[in-house]
């Protein structure tokens, strides 16, 4: 167990050395966008709640996975949101688990446009627990236990039903978690820029392209683009593009007022990583709103 538990962290290890490791964010980003910028919330006064789980490298031990769970209710009156979000994140024996709250406000700024601006606060705990892998055996070190403060903010302009577009730093992590002595998994601050829209095709079908792109000074700049078509608004599928060529089918379904996404990614390339480890990726997210309209975007 240990043998190929360390075989398994060799290869992420290396992986991450030569390619940097891709940030851990959602292909469904066009419809859960609270987990990259919470001033979305705001498009969504009544309130919501939504959960996101996503595995990579599926089948290899050790491999990338984080969760995301927000919630939130708004305040019409005020135009004001105000939620929590939870994240875990793991690779290889290092965990992160974050909790944060925040608080969102608009400003009318014409007759359809809004701006949106959110404020978030949390705590971060890291937990490696590498004497698992040896504890007699110095080369592994000692566990890691560390906790830290965190903030973040996030910006949209956005008209109902129509567009949007975010900037957002979600977690700016005040000390300095993450950066032990082996720096494998280091928990350097995410910029988010996002946008997507809504075009009417007709009565019965809706076309939805969103666009993530993520920055960090330790990964390869990410850039997905997803586009879905939906029918009579109860079924959408379509595709994700990402920049390290991953590809990714999708399909969401909406009853009442719940969403149920899937996303299945894959990566077609040839690169050393995809030889060594199959790059599947299973994602599924589900959404329920609260009041009487559900609306696509």
């Amino acid at each position: 167990m240990k043998h190929s538990l360390l075989i398994t962290i060799v290869i992420l290890g290396e992986s991450i050395a030569a390619y940097g490791q891709q940030a851990l964010t959602p292909t469904q980003h066009g419809e859960l966008r609270t987990v990259t910028n919470p001033a979305s919330t705001l498009m969504r006064m009544d309130g919501e709640v939504s959960v996101i789980g996503r595995r990579q490298w599926l089948g290899v031990e050790g491999a990338p996975q984080v969760f995301w769970g927000s919630a939130h209710l708004g305040l019409e009156r005020f135009g004001t949101t105000a939620g929590l979000h939870v994240r875990h994140e793991s690779l290889g024996l290092e965990h992160l688990t974050e909790a944060s709250v925040f608080y969102a406000k608009r400003v009318r700024i014409s007759t359809m446009e809004y701006v949106g601006l959110s404020l978030n606060a949390g705590v971060g705990y890291l937990d490696g627990r590498f004497s698992q892998l040896d504890p007699m055996d110095p080369a592994f070190g000692d566990d890691v236990k560390e906790t830290d403060a965190l903030v973040g903010f996030g910006v949209m302009l956005y008209r109902p039903n129509r567009y949007y577009v975010g900037l957002s730093l979600p977690r700016m992590v005040l000390g300095s978690l993450g950066v032990g002595r082996d720096r494998r998994y280091n928990f350097h601050n995410q910029y988010h820029l996002s946008a997507g829209a809504l075009f009417a095709l007709g009565a019965d079908f809706h076309f939805r392209p969103s666009l993530l792109a993520t920055y960090a000074d330790n990964l390869r700049p990410q850039v997905d683009i997803s586009a879905l078509v939906f029918i009579k608004e109860v079924f959408g599928i379509g595709m994700n593009i990402r920049s390290y060529g991953d590809l990714a089918g999708m399909a969401q379904f909406n009853f009442g007022g719940i969403a149920l996404c899937y996303a299945y990614q894959f990566n077609p390339m040839d690169e050393p990583l995809n030889r060594r480890i199959g790059n599947n990726t299973h994602e599924i997210g589900i959404n329920y709103r609260f009041g009487d309209t559900f609306g696509l975007l």
